[in-house]
């Protein structure tokens, strides 16, 4: 498991599920001019995803996708939390960036 040193629970993003530390809320960034965006996906489920340059309390598991990609040009894979396993989101890459889109409300900024 990856240890993620806590100083100030206010700086770190935890998974709402465990409260496993997810990534730091300095790690939150903008994708195509907007940290957070609303999706649908092709089963009709509407998710709320906040962007986050890296997460490094998430699992990445899945072969890389391009088919119903939210983000022209990337890959996405499934991102899911180290401790409990579940899934927050998504890894998107391409050959030259990553991030990760995860799940506003299975995330949280209090333990």
């Amino acid at each position: 498991m990856l240890e993620i040193e806590e100083t100030d629970d206010k700086s770190f993003i935890y998974c709402a599920t465990c409260s496993n530390v997810i990534s730091k809320a300095t790690e939150r960034i903008e994708v195509n001019g907007s940290h957070a965006h609303h999706f649908t996906n092709p089963h009709g489920i509407r998710f709320h995803v906040g962007c986050f340059a890296n997460a490094l309390g998430c699992d990445i598991s899945g072969a890389a996708e391009a088919a119903d990609t939210w983000f022209m040009g990337y890959f996405w894979r499934l991102a899911s939390c180290s401790e409990c396993h579940t899934h927050l989101g998504w890894y998107f890459a391409n050959t030259d960036d990553f991030f990760y889109g995860l799940i506003i409300d299975r995330i949280q900024e209090e333990p």
